[in-house]
């Protein structure tokens, strides 16, 4: 056993460490606080950027009889999913056609209007033929 003197400052050491274990961890938890909070944009784009992947969407579709591109990018804006469509027709005109909505589905035939109504606006098609209203 030993002296008296020594396991009695054994006792006065205790709290001591106690007291500085919870200084350092309070010091851990306020730079973990400071550090993750401007890093969750990080996380944010990291994430989005594997769900962007999945859904990116490349393709080709006619149009009067022509081969046009198409590509189907999601954007977040506001917290909010959103698809941006691009149509052009290489082989036919430099006119492209866009459209940002937030319905998967018809982002491509609004980007396809919107190239008619360029290719309407530049001469290239009339109002009377059908099919490129049609597609």
């Amino acid at each position: 056993m030993g002296s008296p003197g020594l396991g009695s400052s054994k006792r006065k050491l205790l709290p001591e460490p106690a007291i500085s274990m919870a200084r350092v961890s309070l010091l851990l938890i306020v730079l973990s606080i400071a550090l993750v909070t401007p890093s969750q944009g990080f996380v944010k784009e990291l994430l989005f950027r594997k769900v962007k992947d999945t859904l990116l969407e490349d393709g080709t579709t006619e149009i009067l009889d022509r081969v046009c591109n198409y590509r189907v990018t999601p954007l977040l804006q506001n917290s909010e999913l959103y698809f941006k469509g691009d149509v052009w027709c290489p082989s036919w005109t430099v006119i492209k056609g866009e459209s940002l909505t937030r319905s998967r589905t018809r982002v491509v035939n609004r980007a396809i209007a919107d190239f008619a109504r360029k290719a309407l606006a530049e001469g290239l098609v009339t109002q009377e033929d059908p099919r490129l209203f049609l597609e």
